[in-house]
């Protein structure tokens, strides 16, 4: 009943144009779905000239507001729609009160784009119409517009940004697969950031929580209850083969999930090792590149955060020559460089944190040098490493100018490397 009526007033939001914030992929898959609805729409983006600017007055000709993952909830414009009496609501708000199917949300601090790619790739295997969507790159809005199924599956990695502002968005099963320090520049507390990923059980309803075992004593240190119908990963359910992706932590936890899951909805789990031999895992994901004159040089561009980092130079059994920094997130910087300072040999250090992480790899008794591009530091790296040495590319910390995202870092690593590889072949 109470769906209904939330798809109703879907239906009165459309009688008047609905505002769009931002202009990137969410943005405009939200425009795209809302024209296939018969409704009418104005995108707006404080950052790009060629769209209007939301003023007092343009706020009076909508009654819904569809808002990007990256505008806070303090956002000026926020503010304004809600002081008027605008419903606002984030992108996966509006799908989830289209989308027919079934819905597997997935949220997490590591590893949760390839959990959410491979559970949809395993229900791809088992025969299923299933699409991973979300945070991962592709709007959920934008998977609507390609069809739109009872029988169909839409696993959805949420981000913190997505669930804090979430109001109508339901899931069938969460994973909340772990947690760790992350976002504390948008958040400004871990008990911020941990409310912003909770707020996905609350509103979602599932009829299946399961948390990472890391997870679970959040909610007692945050003073809340865990769900009653949360179930908590303590063991091993299925081991993947040797010298998968999954033998790796964080993605060994998101394994026993995915068989956890699977084993709930009354599949054999095995069914996943079938599967693994046909995963491709997306880019930038811990993998070696090429091994060169003896040296490996592996990129983890993905790493954006602390613990990705550290359990990414937690793999190797040696000391590795660090490619690290970036934008700052809100961390503690000094802690982050002791945990990991047993891991590194020598540090690369690039972006706007590099200064920091020098002053404390110091305290740490360990080299470290400065590059004004990644670039640089590359062609460093692959200049003064030796035989037997492990170059890594997991810099802890968002990507910055030149860079948009994580790809675009990814990308020049590999394009870097590949023009020192050829060169290398052409020296007599």
């Amino acid at each position: 009943m109470k769906r209904r009526q939330e798809t109703e007033k879907l239906t009165l939001w459309l009688r008047s144009p609905v505002a769009i914030f931002g202009a990137g992929l969410s943005g405009r898959a939200a425009e795209r779905l809302i024209d296939d609805l018969g409704g009418t729409s104005v995108v707006y983006d404080e950052f790009n000239a060629d769209f209007p600017d939301f003023t007092k007055e343009a706020v009076s000709l909508h009654e819904l507001i569809i808002v990007s993952p990256g505008f806070s909830p303090e956002h000026p414009w926020m503010k304004r729609g809600r002081l008027h009496g605008c419903e606002v609501i984030g992108e996966l708000d509006l799908a989830s009160l289209v989308w027919k199917g079934k819905v597997v949300a997935v949220t997490g601090t590591n590893g949760k784009s390839t959990l959410v790619e491979f559970i949809a790739h395993s229900l791809r295997f088992a025969g299923f119409d299933a699409r991973a969507v979300g945070n991962i790159g592709i709007p959920f809005a934008q998977s609507l517009i390609r069809g739109n199924r009872a029988e169909a599956w839409a696993v959805v990695e949420v981000s913190s940004f997505q669930a804090e502002t979430m109001r109508y968005f339901r899931a069938d099963s969460v994973l909340w697969s772990n947690f760790s320090e992350d976002h504390l520049d948008r958040h400004g507390s871990m008990r911020s950031y941990f409310e912003a990923k909770a707020n996905l059980l609350s509103v979602g309803r599932p009829r299946l929580t399961l948390l990472g075992e890391n997870v679970a004593p959040y909610f007692h240190r945050f003073g809340r209850a865990l769900p009653p119908e949360a179930q908590v990963l303590t063991g091993p359910i299925l081991n993947g083969p040797e010298g998968s992706i999954f033998n790796l932590l964080p993605q060994w936890e998101n394994f026993q999930l995915a068989a956890a899951l699977f084993r709930s909805w009354g599949f054999d789990p095995g069914i996943l090792l079938d599967t693994i031999t046909s995963f491709e895992q997306s880019p930038h994901r811990l993998r070696l590149l090429s091994r060169i004159n003896g040296v490996e040089f592996w990129n983890d561009s993905k790493a954006t955060n602390f613990s990705a980092a550290e359990a990414a130079l937690k793999h190797f059994d040696r000391k590795v020559i660090w490619l690290g920094g970036g934008k700052p997130k809100g961390g503690r910087i000094e802690p982050f460089v002791r945990r990991i300072s047993p891991c590194v040999k020598k540090a690369f250090l690039t972006g706007d944190t590099a200064e920091q992480l020098g002053r404390a790899f110091d305290e740490t008794r360990i080299s470290w040098q400065r590059f004004d591009s990644l670039e640089n530091s590359v062609r460093a790296a692959f200049d003064q490493a030796g035989p037997d040495d492990v170059v890594v590319l997991s810099p802890g910390f968002a990507s910055q100018k030149p860079f948009k995202n994580f790809s675009e870092r990814g990308r020049c690593y590999e394009r870097v490397l590949s023009d020192l590889e050829f060169n290398l072949q052409l020296t007599p």
